[in-house]
């Protein structure tokens, strides 16, 4: 042994590997503060980022509208507009619903008259906005209490679909129903079991 290295009066403790015990302890206490410390952030509350949500789309509450609604001429076979204000309610299938109800309760002035059958009811209003087209299923009235005659029956088709297609644009053809089932004609005159095309009916 070298003497040169012994120190009778060292008195720190040295281990097998020649580390003091005091160089001990300062690892196993920067041990413990890195163990500390990768513990605090795991466990550190995170802020979330989250995307935003998307922008809900509110309903349009419900209200009234002016509305034009087309009826029967008195003295002639044609049809004439009245403009009224209508309580609607935000949903396009239920505005239809309304106005061609009002359309068949007839006009509120005095002169003129329903272009729809006495008896005739709504069952249904469908919107088809791919092709921009309505259909409208009318009960059996449409066609058994018609009056018959082409003017009678132009009136008719003509009041429901300038009535469509004024108050609302978007919609460019209207197929009558009966029933639930497409009918060839109203009264024998003009052929309804295809869709009428609103432009070609102003």
């Amino acid at each position: 042994m070298d003497n040169r290295d012994f120190n009778p009066f060292d008195e720190t403790p040295r281990t097998a590997g020649g580390l003091s015990s005091r160089r001990l302890a300062l690892i196993g206490l920067a041990a413990f503060v890195a163990i500390a410390l990768v513990v605090w952030w795991a466990a550190r509350p995170r802020i979330a980022h989250h995307e935003p949500a998307p922008k809900q789309v509110e309903s349009v509450p419900e209200g009234t509208r002016n509305v034009t609604l087309y009826f029967a001429d008195t003295d002639e076979p044609n049809i004439h507009p009245e403009t009224r204000e209508l309580a609607v309610s935000h949903r396009e299938d239920e505005q239809l619903r309304e106005v061609i109800d009002a359309l068949i309760a007839g006009p509120t002035a005095s002169e003129g008259l329903s272009a729809i059958p006495g008896g005739t009811k709504l069952l249904s209003a469908m919107v088809d906005a791919d092709s921009g087209t309505v259909y409208l299923d009318f009960s059996g009235e449409l066609v058994s209490n018609h009056p018959g005659g082409s003017a009678a029956e132009y009136c008719t088709i003509a009041a429901i679909v300038r009535t469509v297609g004024d108050n609302f644009p978007e919609l460019q053809r209207v197929q009558l129903l009966v029933d639930g089932a497409q009918v060839e004609s109203i009264a024998g005159h003009l052929r309804a079991d295809q869709p009428f095309v609103v432009k070609e009916w102003r």
